[in-house]
């Protein structure tokens, strides 16, 4: 799971991959709907993510403020103190939104040393380390509840009369629970829970999905791939590109821990039609290698 998702409407996507990618480029975890597994269940999976994640970074725009979808994302992550605001163009947050606070990043042009851009990384470190952002980043603070203190009076006493022994599975009970969960995972009292070898390999294959395009030639040309599992199990990895050009490639080897996809090209029927390519996808780069060691890297493109 990511520290951080983040909410926006595809009208803006490509003012939103800019700040996937910049924040990524800061060293900070994040997630956002073009993560999904072709496989994954759309909702549930936002869900999870939305739900796992220590900050929500809503893009507020026109069109976001008019999605009902963004709304809600935004409105639980308010709830839950985790809401951090931004607007990828000029206009009014939603009602119940309070004051116009978040930092303006309209017409930014993905320059990580814009004051403005530095603004919301410094914003995101602070909260996932538990402390207050600067003034004006669009952050409120969660509310502390009676039952949240409750909670935490909770664990400090049950420790106190031998809760860490887990005697009769009480410790593990307890933590069971989705409001003492998180303050137990803090804590130390429990261990966070770890994605299971199939799940890891679903977000390795997911990050294939989408168009890509040469480096050097800064997204003139691209080339989209479609990475799809049928009825028998079999993984493939579909491509589609400029003057027709159409592929398609047998996955026959994922190793998550390396971060390699292995696959033999099944289409075109020609020469090379057998050939074993190496996948490895990193965030927004995708290096391809060919079995004669020939590599090529390509970066992500926002392309309709």
């Amino acid at each position: 799971m990511a520290d951080i998702f983040i909410s926006y409407k595809r009208e803006n996507q490509d003012a939103v991959q800019r700040i996937v990618q910049g924040l990524r480029a800061s060293g900070l975890s994040v997630w956002w709907d073009q993560d999904i597994a072709p496989d994954d269940p759309w909702e549930a999976t936002i869900e999870r993510e939305l739900e796992k994640s220590k900050v929500v970074v809503v893009a507020w725009s026109l069109a976001a403020v008019a999605s009902e979808n963004v709304k809600a994302e935004a409105r639980r992550a308010r709830q839950q103190g985790k809401l951090l605001q931004l607007y990828v163009e000029p206009c009014e947050p939603p009602l119940f939104f309070g004051e116009r606070q978040g930092v303006v990043l309209a017409n930014w042009n993905g320059d990580v040393q814009d004051n403005r851009f530095q603004a919301v990384v410094t914003a995101c470190k602070s909260i996932l380390v538990g402390k207050k952002p600067p003034e004006g980043v669009g952050y409120r603070p969660r509310k502390r509840t009676p039952w949240a203190t409750l909670t935490a009076l909770f664990l400090v006493v049950s420790a106190a009369l031998g809760f860490l022994s887990n005697a009769g599975g009480a410790r593990d009970a307890i933590c069971s629970f989705a409001a003492t969960n998180p303050t137990c995972v803090r804590y130390g009292l429990i261990l966070p829970a770890t994605p299971s070898a199939e799940e890891l390999r679903r977000r390795l294959l997911g990050t294939v999905n989408g168009a890509w395009g040469r480096l050097d030639r800064d997204c003139a040309d691209t080339v989209k791939f479609r990475v799809e599992r049928d009825a028998n199990g079999v993984t493939r990895i579909h491509g589609t590109g400029a003057d027709g050009f159409i592929s398609t490639m047998q996955v026959i080897a994922v190793d998550a821990m390396a971060g390699t996809i292995t696959a033999r090209a099944t289409a075109p029927n020609d020469a090379g039609a057998r050939e074993i390519w190496e996948y490895r996808p990193a965030g927004d780069v995708l290096a391809m290698r060919d079995q004669r060691g020939t590599e090529t890297t390509l970066a992500r493109c926002a392309v309709g």
